[in-house]
């Protein structure tokens, strides 16, 4: 049984044809231009993998279309209007997992998932954070604090942390790491599930079999451009 997939209400700009749009973007530094120009264009329900050599601009694309580094060029519009990290609608509609996270080193595991789930407002919240705990292997710990939990619990944490709340829009980087075969599954299909309720999905990976399993296309960033590969394509370039 997985988790029931928590939806939101979205405001969009007028004319508003995708969810995430990236025109002519280029991404890196003002010294040093990374990748680009590129353009992207994600409808309700797809899902893309991110992927590329080391140091191709995957972790700068996700923190560029999040708004915590500025475009070298071209622009990035959610629902049709400009990205802005601030935006409480922006944060209400959008769930990011892309460092290895901030705990509150006092609370427990399960009081860190009641805290996403209580500020966002799901009812039978008690419920959510519990089917959270079952589903990646988290019951017998929920009571520990972050700095007693090993790396991969504590990647599982920020997972169920990110995936416990409603969004439209979900960033994950390398969300494959440290989880071990069995939750990896888990996970890849709980993904599916999200795109087929409409969640779209954009993320960072080195796994072929999450490309197949759960997503529909690839953004392969190789010498300083963007190419858009089907997930079979983009599952074939990372076995190569």
């Amino acid at each position: 049984m997985y988790p029931a997939a928590n939806v939101v209400s979205m405001q969009t700009g007028q004319s508003a044809e995708y969810q995430l749009e990236a025109r002519e973007l280029t991404i890196g530094y003002p010294q040093r231009t990374i990748c680009g120009p590129l353009n992207l264009q994600l409808s309700a329900g797809n899902g893309t993998g991110i992927i590329g050599a080391n140091g191709s601009g995957k972790s700068t694309l996700i923190r560029t279309i999040l708004g915590h580094l500025p475009p070298v060029g071209g622009e990035v519009e959610f629902l049709g209007l400009p990205v802005d990290e601030d935006s409480i609608t922006f944060r209400r509609q959008v769930a990011v997992q892309i460092t290895d996270g901030t705990f509150f080193e006092e609370l427990t595991v399960a009081e860190h998932l009641e805290l996403v789930a209580r500020g966002h407002g799901l009812a039978a919240w008690e419920q959510k954070v519990d089917e959270e705990l079952d589903f990646f292997e988290l019951t017998a710990v929920a009571e520990l604090l972050p700095g007693e939990l090993s790396s991969g619990q504590r990647r599982k944490v920020l997972l169920a942390a990110t995936l416990i709340r409603p969004a439209q829009l979900v960033l994950l980087d390398e969300p494959e790491q440290r989880l071990d075969l069995r939750i990896r599954q888990k996970l890849f299909d709980r993904l599916a599930l999200l795109r087929q309720s409409g969640t779209t999905l954009l993320v960072v990976t080195h796994d072929p079999q999450l490309l197949r399993e759960s997503l529909d296309s690839a953004l392969l960033l190789d010498e300083d451009q963007g190419v858009i590969l089907g997930a079979e394509a983009g599952a074939q370039w990372l076995e190569r």
